[in-house]
């Protein structure tokens, strides 16, 4: 999937532990997105991201970076601040912005942390760096026809231009939300292309009530449990180079107090489900948000002692002759613990949206593409273990 540029950005995620050894700035590589070896096309912009977890005794702050130490650094800044505190246990996403070289051929550049006092550390006992490694491949030659005999005059038959391919590329913006306060973030489509669906990043410290199409965008909303500011992600799937358009209807439901609110709205004939989300607001808990049928449907917990509205919405695709499957993949996530599920779409398909499903005991904090699809990281919040579901909601044209 190809990511558009945005700011740099460090997502704090999962939920604090006791620090695991008294060394005070020490890391642990989790995971990453562009795989080493990926190929990238010459001078085109991507967002590379690790996942770093804090196993030192020290809590990074915002004075914190990540830093470049050498290699190639493909037009991204030297150094990323991170936008938000991450405690000891804690797992944080660390995104860079970055452009891949004009010239073909493989490229690595080689980063690390350095703490507020300007001191450099790695990851693990050897405080060793982490790694990007991209290759750009040469431009495909044109092959051209040679003849040793007589030269043939054809009549000139006009080239038709091949279309586009339609894809489905992601746009995200990021926001800090106050602490103990609220805020939203929203990631516009590009011109010439259409929402389909969208998602979220948060910390899991934040409460996610809202997530919604707006305009031809994302926006999603959240409330900040903490006393720290922390950092909010809106994604938006836009899709590109068809005929088709989107449009969003919803339908709205009570959530009794202390009770449970299930609400679903469907797609109109001649369209096709491609996404959906929800509106709430931070009495209410949304455990339940994926496509059924040709709609949407939402399920919320009301944490209150008085009636709640909540609104599920459906991202509609009409004017082409594609089709939506939903593909799910089910994790079991730890009691007091926090897991993730993710599902990829079927080959020659497109990844348009995406959801979740569990019960009132997961708190869902990400709820977002990636490039291994569709991917869902909750908080269990019970001593039990719970089952978690991601949904990936895939188009195929013809």
């Amino acid at each position: 999937m190809i990511f558009s540029q945005a700011p740099t950005q460090a997502i704090p995620t999962n939920t604090l532990v006791a620090a695991s050894t008294q060394v005070c700035d020490n890391a642990q590589f989790i995971s990453e997105t562009i795989p080493d070896g990926t190929i990238e096309n010459p001078g085109s912009a991507f967002v590379k991201t690790w996942r770093l977890k804090n196993i030192g005794a020290c809590t990074w702050t915002s004075s914190y970076n990540v830093v470049f130490v050498n290699g190639d650094a493909m037009s991204a800044p030297s150094a990323v601040p991170l936008l938000g505190n991450v405690a000891p246990g804690q797992e944080v996403d660390v995104t860079v912005n970055m452009v891949a070289p004009s010239t073909p051929g493989n490229y690595s550049g080689t980063w690390t942390m350095r703490n507020a006092s300007g001191v450099i550390f790695g990851l693990g006992a050897t405080n060793g760096p982490f790694w990007i490694k991209i290759a750009v491949p040469a431009p495909t030659a044109t092959p051209t026809a040679t003849s040793s005999g007589p030269v043939i005059h054809v009549p000139h038959i006009p080239v038709i231009p091949v279309l586009f391919q339609p894809a489905v590329n992601q746009v995200f913006n990021p926001v800090s939300v106050p602490a103990f306060g609220t805020g939203y973030a929203v990631a516009t489509c590009p011109s010439g292309s259409i929402v389909t669906g969208g998602g979220y990043a948060a910390s899991s410290s934040l409460l996610v009530y809202s997530s919604f199409s707006s305009s031809n965008g994302w926006k999603t909303a959240a409330q900040n449990l903490s006393a720290s500011p922390l950092a909010l992600n809106a994604y938006a799937e836009c899709l590109s180079n068809t005929s088709g358009t989107t449009e969003q209807v919803y339908s709205q439901t009570t959530a009794p107090a202390s009770g449970a609110g299930h609400i679903v709205v469907n797609c109109p004939s001649g369209s096709v489900v491609t996404g959906g989300g929800f509106i709430s607001n931070p009495h209410l808990l949304v455990f339940s948000n994926s496509a059924t049928g040709n709609g949407w449907e939402v399920d919320a917990q009301n944490q209150s002692s008085s009636n709640q509205l909540v609104n599920a919405y459906a991202i509609c695709l009409s004017g082409t002759s594609g089709s939506t499957q939903q593909v799910w993949n089910q994790v079991s996530v730890a009691g007091s613990g926090s897991g993730h599920s993710v599902k990829a779409c079927p080959a020659s398909s497109l990844l348009t949206g995406g959801g979740f499903a569990g019960n009132s005991n997961l708190m869902v904090y990400s709820d977002a593409a990636t490039s291994s699809g569709w991917q869902v990281y909750a908080n269990n919040t019970s001593g039990d273990s719970q089952l978690l579901n991601s949904y990936a909601v895939c188009l195929t044209l013809p």
